[in-house]
């Protein structure tokens, strides 16, 4: 089983539930999104392991009981590139996409707040969030790789 936790809650009392909800899954966890690694460590009052490499390239956050933490958007992005057939140099992508293809069960949590980095994403052609999740979902089940259990597009 895979869990995807991405984007934060449209209603922020929503923020504990969420996160309680998810460290209790069971399977690989995945956190994609500054902002919802912000949100996971202080509703559980983790303190998460950030190391910059570069400025080129994104930070390396670790986290405990997550196995994979990365920046969001930029991420699912590249993920679905990859799911399309083409090649990234982005490590995250291609860490998460190697075990989307691989899990029969994905159960996926996206969070519909407003994002504040709306306006850089679209500046860079990078689809929000909820589109390219659902190009995702769409990929996947077209390929009939992976089966979406439990998909939260609405918190």
């Amino acid at each position: 089983m895979l869990n995807i936790l991405t984007g934060l809650p449209k209603n922020k009392n929503d923020d504990n539930t969420v996160c309680n909800k998810f460290a209790n899954s069971i399977g690989y966890k995945i956190i994609l999104g500054s902002s919802t690694m912000k949100m996971y460590c202080r509703e559980l009052n983790i303190h998460p392991d950030i190391k910059i490499i570069s400025a080129t390239q994104s930070p390396q956050y670790f986290i405990t009981g997550i196995d994979i933490a990365s920046e969001g958007v930029i991420t699912l992005n590249e993920c679905y590139k990859i799911l399309s057939g083409k090649t990234s140099d982005n490590k995250d992508a291609v860490a998460v996409t190697t075990i989307l293809t691989k899990e029969n069960e994905i159960n996926l949590v996206a969070g519909t707040a407003d994002n504040k980095q709306h306006q850089f994403y679209k500046q860079n052609n990078l689809l929000p969030r909820t589109e390219i999740i659902e190009k995702i979902v769409e990929l996947l089940k077209d390929k009939t790789i992976p089966r979406i259990t439990d998909m939260i597009i609405e918190i």
